[in-house]
């Protein structure tokens, strides 16, 4: 059987202290059959020149005026040649066998649609790890895809049959929860699974958009009402969704020292509870 090529679609935005590693980290692959789309957006940095020091034929530099990861990686998904799909965040790294591994689970298992692993978290320098997530779910991740639940979600990290995306596109008009919700769209397409290495690392950095919590809460409110309007759960669901929403935030806006946005999470939390 012939190895698949697996497309890894990679934005990239005024990365020029991080993109080498991230580069380099596909280049380690055990597995060889692959194209990396890096796809450049607006950079103001030297992030594309950096770009073009790597000389493999299987990178091949995109570029677009348009900045948002959303753009990028649909321009990717346009121009992207492989069976199988996989992203790639340009401060971030895939581990030496998260393409090989996963591409013997989807030959193994020819009904699988989306294949995962687990998720490490470093800090912004790569020295220390600092969390570690696993996939708790196999079956259709539908269902589980709409809900705030991380059974089955870490991020930007699944591996993907191309034929499962279509004409699907990353969503434009967000600017976080965006990767949420385009696997929520294309999650009723088939099965999901995951293997036991670790198959990404997150670099946590300063800054990064994950640490705007406002943008962030806004998101999951917007999230939730999109889930709403899908008539996948009854309101008894709905509601215990929305109590999960403001207990994450109570705790997030306590952690970093917000109280007046914890006590307000608290204080819906418990009308929401008793209503």
């Amino acid at each position: 059987m012939n190895a698949p090529l697996v497309t890894i679609i990679m934005p990239a935005r005024n990365v020029a202290k991080y993109i080498r590693d991230a580069v380099q980290s596909v280049l380690d692959q055990e597995y060889s059959n692959w194209e990396l789309l890096i796809v450049e957006n607006a950079s103001t940095d030297n992030t594309k020149e950096i770009i073009n020091e790597f000389k493999d034929q299987r990178i091949k530099c995109l570029s677009t005026s348009i900045a948002g990861l959303s753009n990028a990686r649909n321009i990717g998904l346009q121009m992207s040649q492989g069976e199988l799909i996989c992203f790639l965040d340009a401060d971030d790294r895939l581990p030496t066998l998260s393409v090989s591994k996963r591409v013997e689970q989807f030959e193994d298992n020819p009904s699988l649609t989306f294949a995962d692993g687990i998720v490490r978290t470093f800090n912004y320098d790569l020295s220390s790890q600092v969390a570690e997530w696993k996939p708790d779910f196999i079956g259709i991740p539908k269902d589980e895809m709409a809900l705030l639940s991380p059974r089955c979600f870490s991020g930007i990290t699944w591996m993907i049959r191309k034929t499962a995306i279509g004409d699907k596109k990353f969503d434009n008009t967000w600017t976080h929860l965006e990767d949420r919700l385009f696997f929520l769209q294309i999650a009723s397409a088939g099965a999901y699974s995951y293997v036991e290495e670790n198959t990404y690392d997150i670099r946590r950095r300063p800054g990064s958009l994950m640490t705007n919590h406002i943008a962030l809460e806004k998101a999951y409110q917007r999230f939730l009402e999109h889930v709403k309007h899908l008539n996948i759960y009854d309101d008894a669901m709905q509601k215990k969704e929305l109590l999960k929403f403001h207990r994450m935030f109570f705790r997030t806006y306590v952690k970093y020292l917000q109280p007046a946005r914890a006590a307000y999470h608290w204080a819906l939390m418990n009308i929401k509870r008793f209503t």
